[in-house]
């Protein structure tokens, strides 16, 4: 399995949009991983989509910037943070 590029393994370190910091208990036969927080743990797919519907998986915690109100102001953000992401990604060039 992998996650944004990376290959997944136990152990790993994650984070949870809702459940904080997780680490990586196992990997499934069908490709996907169970993250424990605590005492509970949930599975996600290659997508970072878990019980929730919508992806809450990342490797860090995704929020690195408060957003600006401007629309226009928020749109050069979103296109930075982007374009770094792109050229960051394995396999991106």
């Amino acid at each position: 399995m992998k996650l944004d590029g990376y290959d997944v393994d136990p152990g790993d370190l994650v984070y949870d949009l809702f459940f904080g910091d997780g680490i990586v208990r196992n990997l499934t036969a069908d490709g996907r991983a169970v993250v424990a927080f605590g005492p509970r743990a949930f599975t996600y797919n290659e997508s970072g989509v878990g019980q929730h519907g919508k992806r809450s998986l990342y490797w860090h915690n995704p929020i690195l910037l408060v957003p600006m109100k401007s629309e226009t102001q928020w749109g050069l953000q979103r296109a930075l943070n982007q374009a770094i992401a792109q050229t960051l990604r394995p396999g991106a060039n």
